[in-house]
């Protein structure tokens, strides 16, 4: 009865692990993919990031970053350009029965709206500039909606992390 038992539990790691084998059919080659622009705090972490701006800050900066994922480090400099997007922050409300509105623009700036991620580097920051001091006491709750908007012929903007909003918090 032992050999028998043996016998099995080795017929069945055999046939177990030659079942893990990479076959054509099954197996996924990343090394053609091509380039893809993305905010990558939003691929980790979440769409909303919490920025606090003191209303008597003149400035503050809040560097939001731009990602190239590819299975291989980019070989050209890639230029991408961000904007503010009202459109993206009207879906996140409706999709999450939020109430977001846009910051007046005198509360912001956006510094660099075009980063160039250097060739063998993946990261470039926009640099968004809060001034603290125009941002309005009441109203609210205010968000800024920043959405990469144009990259090269050769790159693709994800669909699923092109998009964060940066949700203002005043503090005194």
């Amino acid at each position: 009865m032992n050999k028998l038992v043996k016998m099995i539990v080795a017929a069945s790691l055999t046939v177990g692990l030659t079942s893990c084998l990479k076959d054509d059919e099954h197996f996924v080659n990343f090394a053609g993919a091509g380039y893809v622009a993305e905010i990558p705090y939003v691929a980790n972490r979440s769409i909303l990031k919490t920025v606090s701006v003191s209303a008597s800050s003149a400035s503050l900066i809040a560097p939001v970053d731009v990602n190239i994922a590819s299975p291989n480090l980019p070989t050209q400099d890639i230029p991408v350009t961000v904007a503010i997007d009202q459109a993206a922050l009207t879906a996140y409300n409706t999709a999450n029965k939020t109430t977001y509105t846009v910051l007046p623009t005198a509360a912001y700036q956006l510094t660099t709206p075009t980063v160039t991620v250097a060739a063998g580097q993946r990261i470039a920051t926009v640099n968004v500039n809060f001034v603290g001091t125009q941002v309005p006491a009441t109203g609210g709750p205010y968000a800024l909606p920043i959405t990469i908007t144009e990259v090269p012929s050769n790159v693709v903007i994800s669909a699923n992390y092109r998009t964060q909003i940066l949700v203002i918090s005043r503090t005194q």
